[in-house]
């Protein structure tokens, strides 16, 4: 099967739209996870009650959301000071 890379760079290599969608979600928010320190579980997706999620809806959306990575290192900056 041929592989074509969307002008956002994302792979489309199933024909069915909402299942591209789901994968290309899915992708977008395990690297949201990564970069901003949430546990990344692929069941989350889409679950309103996940902490995680909720701060990636938010994200994308262009609210405030919480870096966990800065919350973290502020947390352990204090306690070595």
């Amino acid at each position: 099967m041929k592989m074509a890379v969307t002008s956002n760079g994302k792979f489309d290599m199933i024909k069915n739209r909402n299942v591209n969608r789901v994968f290309n979600d899915l992708d977008d928010y395990r690297t949201f996870c990564v970069n901003y320190g949430y546990i990344f579980n692929e069941k989350d997706l889409y679950k309103r009650s996940s902490l995680g999620y909720v701060q990636y809806e938010r994200h994308r959306r262009g609210d405030s959301f919480v870096d966990q990575w800065a919350e973290d290192s502020a947390h352990f900056s204090k306690k070595t000071a």
